[in-house]
C-alpha cells in the first residue's frame, strides 16, 4: 500500500509539471467518456430498465395475421373468443384510445381516455389506490357509464380528494360515476396509430362495451394484450392461440379465412423499432472512445520515449520490470480518473441535450435520467480505457535495452524504429476507425439530403391543423355529425386570415396505416383474396387546404354527402397498381362481399401520392370518402389553410367551436409544418448525432497524425540536418516527411474501407435513397480524409524543411 501512494504522489508530480501534455489527454479522454456516458444514458433509460409493470417479461403484443396484414389490430368478436378459449394466458384484455371531453367550467378539455376491457389492470400488475377496478359486468353499455382515474387527474384536477370516489362527473355532456383512482407511475402499454407512444400519460380509463361487439368480427381495430402462465413459452401460447384460429376459420370462413396469431413480447413491441437507431449510435460513440484513447495512448508513448533515461537510470538503481509498469499504469489510470470526471460532467450536460433534441414519439423517454446505473458506466469506461492505452506504453517501456538506454550516443536510437512502428500503428488504427464513422456520418447525411428533397405530395406552409371528437354519446345521428361538420367548415371559413378550411381522419405523414380489402367491379378476385388499400374520410375541400393536386376527374364535393350515391377519390398509386392500363375514373368498387347495388362505390378522381411516413419507398395505395358518407370515425383533424400567421387563427377558431357547442375542445394544434419537421426528426436525431461524433472522430484523427509527424520530424532533426547538408532539396525534405504520413494515413484508409463495407450493412434500415456501399459517400469520404491527413503532414513537414543543417549537427 506505501508504494501505492508513492507511485500515486510521484505520478500526481510529474502529471503537473507537464500541465499542457495533461490538459490535452484529459480533455481528449473527457470527450470520449462524456459521449460515451450521455448515450448509455438514453440505452439504459430505453432499452435497459424493465419495463415499470409486473413480470414484464410475461407480457405479451396480441394481433392477428394474414397474408395481407402481416400484423394487425384484433376485431371485438375474435377477442371475446380468444379471451374464452385460450388457456395460455393468466390475463387477457384488449385497449383503445377513446377521448372523453370534460365540461367544467369556461374552458371544455379534452381529455386523453383508454376503452379497456375488464382485467386491463390485472394484466399489468396494478392495483386502484382508490376504489375499485372495472368489473365483468361494466362491460355491458348499460352499466358503463364509470370511470377510473389516472394519479396525475386527481391530483391536479380534483385536488387529490380522497373522498372522490362514488362522485359524478360530466364526461361528453353524461354523467360517468368516479370508482378508482390508480397509482403514480402506471404508463401507457403503447399501441397503434389511435393509440400513443408508451409512456404517454393517460387521463383516465373506462370500460369497453363488449356486448355490443359480440358480432363485430370483421373490423380489427382492438389493441390487445395477455399475460403469460408461469412457464408458458412464446411459441407454446401462439401454437395453442393458432389452434382456436383454426376453429374460428372452419366457423366464420367469411370473415376468419387465413386469420391467425402472432405474438410480440412488450418490451420488442415498444422499443423494436427504435432499438437498431440506438445500437447504431451507440457503436458511432464507441468508436469515438476509442479514438480517444489511441489518441492518448500515442501521447504516451511519446512522453514515455522522453522518460527513457529516467527509466533507464530506475532500472539500474533495481527497478523491476513489473514496477516500471505499475508505475507507468498509475500515471495513466490518473489521467483516467480526471477525464472521467470530466467526462462525467460532460455525459450530464449530454444528457439533458439528447432529451431535449430526442424525436417526440421516442418510446420510454421520460425513463432517461441520471442515476447511479451512469456514475458506475463512467467510472468503469474510464479506468478500462486507462489500461487499455496505459498498457502500450508501459510494456513498450519495460522492454527497452538498458545498456543502450544507458549510452550517450543512443539518444534517438532506442526511440527509433521499435517506437516508429507502433506509433505508426497507432496512428493506423486511428484512421480506420475515422473512417468507419465518417462514412456512416456521410451514408446518413445523403439519406438526410434525400429525406428533404422527397416531395410530400403536399404543401405544410401556412397550414393550422386541429382535432376535434365528435363522441357518439352525443351525436349519434349521422346527419347530426354532417351538419355540425358542414356548420363549422363554415364558420371557420368566414374567419379573417381564413383561405381554405377541409378536415380529415388523419393527417399526412402521421404514420396512419388502417387498411381495408375490397372488390373491384368485374374483377375476378374474392374480397378475401382480393385487393387492399389505406383508406381515409375527408371533407371536400381538405386537398386544396394541404395541396394535394388533382390527377384526373374532380374533387368531392357538397352534393357527395349522406344522402347522394356513394362515390370515392383515389390515389396515383391505387390508379396505377388496379388500372395500370386504363382510365381508373368511373371503376366501381365495393366492400360487401355479397353486393347489391347500393353497396357500389364509385371513383369520381385521381389525387396525388402522400406517403404514410416521409421514409418510405412509395405511398400505398389508398382513397378517400366523404366524410358524410363515412361518419363512423369520431376524430376529426382540421386543415386550416391561412394567408397570414396560422397561429392567430386559434383563438377565434376556439371560440368559433364553442359556439356551436360549448362543451366540445379543440386539441392537438399545431402546424402543417411542425408535423412534417417532427416526421424526420427521428433521421436528423440519428444523423446528427453521427454527424457530431464523426467530426469529433475527425479532429482527434487530424491531432493524431500531427502529433505523430511533428514528434517524428523532432526526433529527426540530426537526419534531416545531415540530408541537407550532403545536398538535399529541402523538397525533397518536404516529400520524405510527407510520404511518411501519408502511407500511414492511406494504409488506415484502405483497412477502414474493408471494415466499412461490413459494418455499415447494420444500417440499412436507417438509408433512404443511398445503400449501404454507395460509392460516391466512400470516394469522398476516401478524399476528406486522405486531403486532411496531408494536411496534418505538410506543417511537420514544413518546420522540417526549415532545418538548419549547422545547428542540427552541432546540437548532436
Amino acid at each position: 500500500m506505501e508504494t501505492l501512494w508513492q507511485d500515486l504522489r510521484y505520478g500526481f508530480r510529474m502529471l503537473l509539471k507537464n500541465p499542457g501534455f495533461t490538459a490535452v489527454a484529459v480533455l481528449t479522454l473527457a470527450l470520449g467518456v462524456g459521449a460515451n456516458s450521455a448515450i448509455f444514458s438514453v440505452i439504459n433509460g430505453i432499452l435497459l430498465k424493465p419495463l415499470p409493470y409486473q413480470s414484464p417479461e410475461r407480457l405479451m403484443r396480441v394481433f392477428e395475421t394474414s397474408p395481407a396484414f402481416p400484423k394487425f389490430p384484433t376485431s371485438p368478436a375474435n377477442f371475446l373468443d380468444y379471451r374464452e378459449q385460450n388457456q395460455v394466458f393468466e390475463d387477457y384484455a384488449t385497449f383503445s384510445r377513446s377521448d372523453l371531453q370534460l365540461a367544467e367550467g369556461d374552458q371544455p378539455e379534452r381529455l386523453t381516455a383508454m376503452l379497456v376491457s375488464e382485467g386491463f389492470f390485472r394484466v399489468l400488475g396494478f392495483e386502484p389506490v382508490l376504489g375499485r377496478a372495472f368489473l365483468p359486468s361494466e362491460e355491458q353499455a348499460a352499466n358503463g357509464h364509470v370511470v377510473v382515474l389516472s394519479n396525475r387527474l386527481w391530483q391536479n384536477r380534483f385536488g387529490g380528494d380522497a373522498q372522490i370516489i362514488g362522485k359524478s362527473i360530466k364526461l361528453n355532456g353524461e354523467l360517468f360515476t368516479i370508482i378508482g383512482v390508480m397509482p403514480a407511475g402506471l404508463q401507457h402499454v403503447g399501441g397503434d396509430y389511435h393509440s400513443m407512444p408508451h409512456g404517454e400519460n393517460v387521463d383516465l380509463w373506462w370500460p369497453l362495451p363488449l356486448d355490443r361487439m359480440r358480432n363485430r368480427r370483421g373490423s380489427h381495430y382492438l389493441n390487445a394484450i395477455g399475460k403469460l402462465k408461469p412457464g408458458i413459452t412464446r411459441e407454446q401460447a401462439e401454437g395453442q392461440l393458432n389452434e382456436i384460429a383454426i376453429r374460428l376459420e372452419q366457423q366464420y370462413p367469411g370473415t376468419n379465412k387465413d386469420w391467425r396469431i402472432k405474438l410480440i413480447p412488450l418490451r420488442e413491441e415498444i422499443v423494436g423499432q427504435v432499438q437498431p437507431m440506438l445500437l447504431v449510435v451507440l457503436g458511432a460513440v464507441g468508436f469515438v472512445l476509442l479514438i480517444a484513447c489511441v489518441n492518448v495512448a500515442n501521447l504516451l508513448l511519446a512522453r514515455a520515449i522522453a522518460r527513457e533515461k529516467e527509466i533507464a537510470v530506475r532500472v539500474a538503481l533495481g527497478a523491476g520490470r513489473w514496477r516500471i509498469i505499475r508505475q507507468i499504469l498509475t500515471e495513466s489510470l490518473l489521467i483516467a480518473f480526471l477525464g472521467g470526471l470530466l467526462g462525467l460532467l460532460l455525459g450530464i450536460l449530454g444528457v439533458q441535450g439528447l432529451t431535449a433534441l430526442s424525436p417526440d414519439k421516442l418510446p420510454r423517454l421520460q425513463m432517461i435520467s441520471i442515476d447511479g446505473r451512469m456514475f458506475v458506466f463512467t467510472l468503469g469506461v474510464a479506468l478500462l480505457t486507462g489500461l487499455i492505452f496505459g498498457l502500450v506504453p508501459a510494456l513498450n517501456l519495460s522492454k527497452a535495452n538498458l545498456n543502450e538506454l544507458l549510452k550517450d550516443s543512443s539518444r534517438g536510437a532506442t526511440g527509433g524504429l521499435r517506437h516508429r512502428r507502433l506509433r505508426g500503428l497507432l496512428v493506423v488504427a486511428e484512421v480506420s476507425l475515422a473512417f468507419v464513422l465518417l462514412i456512416g456520418a456521410g451514408l446518413l447525411l445523403r439519406s438526410f439530403i434525400h429525406l428533404q428533397q422527397v416531395d410530400p405530395g403536399f404543401n405544410p406552409h401556412q397550414v393550422l391543423t386541429a382535432s376535434i371528437d365528435l363522441s357518439y354519446q352525443r351525436y349519434t345521428d349521422d346527419h347530426v355529425r354532417e351538419t355540425f361538420m358542414n356548420r363549422l367548415l363554415e364558420q371557420i371559413q368566414a374567419l379573417p386570415g381564413v383561405r381554405v378550411v377541409g378536415a380529415t381522419t388523419d393527417l399526412p405523414w402521421t404514420g396512419y396505416d388502417e387498411n381495408t380489402s375490397f372488390i373491384i367491379e368485374h374483377h375476378p378476385l374474392t374480397q378475401d383474396d382480393g385487393p387492399h388499400a389505406r383508406y381515409h374520410s375527408v371533407t371536400p375541400d381538405y386537398f386544396r387546404a394541404v395541396g394535394v393536386p388533382l390527377l384526373a376527374g374532380r374533387f368531392l364535393t357538397e352534393r357527395d354527402g349522406l344522402d347522394a350515391p356513394q362515390t370515392l377519390l383515389i390515389n396515383q398509386s391505387m390508379a396505377r397498381r388496379f388500372w395500370p392500363d386504363e382510365e381508373a375514373v368511373g371503376k366501381r368498387l365495393t366492400f360487401t362481399s355479397d353486393p347489391k347495388e347500393k353497396d357500389w362505390w364509385t371513383i369520381v378522381g385521381v389525387v396525388g401520392d402522400v406517403k404514410d411516413t416521409p421514409n418510405v419507398a412509395a405511398a400505398e395505395p389508398a382513397f378517400y370518402w366523404h366524410f358524410a358518407q363515412n361518419v363512423w370515425q369520431r376524430e376529426m383533424f382540421l386543415a386550416i389553410g391561412t394567408n397570414g400567421d396560422p397561429f392567430s387563427v386559434v383563438e377565434p377558431l376556439r371560440r368559433e367551436v364553442l359556439a356551436l357547442d360549448k362543451d366540445l375542445a379543440i386539441a392537438d394544434v399545431n402546424t402543417l409544418e411542425q408535423i412534417a419537421g417532427g416526421a424526420i426528426k427521428g433521421p436528423r436525431f440519428v444523423f446528427l448525432l453521427v454527424g457530431i461524433f464523426a467530426a469529433v472522430a475527425l479532429a482527434l484523427a487530424t491531432v493524431g497524425i500531427y502529433g505523430v509527424m511533428s514528434y517524428s520530424v523532432s526526433q529527426r532533426t540530426h537526419e534531416i540536418g545531415l540530408r541537407i547538408a550532403l545536398g538535399a532539396q529541402r523538397s525533397d525534405v518536404v516529400k520524405l516527411v510527407i510520404k511518411q504520413g501519408i502511407s500511414l494515413s492511406l494504409t488506415g484508409v484502405a483497412i477502414g474501407v474493408g471494415s466499412a463495407l461490413a459494418l455499415t450493412r447494420i444500417m440499412t434500415g436507417l438509408l433512404f435513397g443511398v445503400s449501404s456501399s454507395d460509392p460516391l459517400t466512400f470516394t469522398l469520404i476516401s478524399l476528406l480524409l486522405t486531403g486532411v491527413s496531408l494536411l496534418a503532414c505538410y506543417i511537420p513537414a514544413h518546420r522540417a524543411m526549415k532545418v538548419d543543417p549547422m545547428i542540427a549537427l552541432r546540437s548532436d
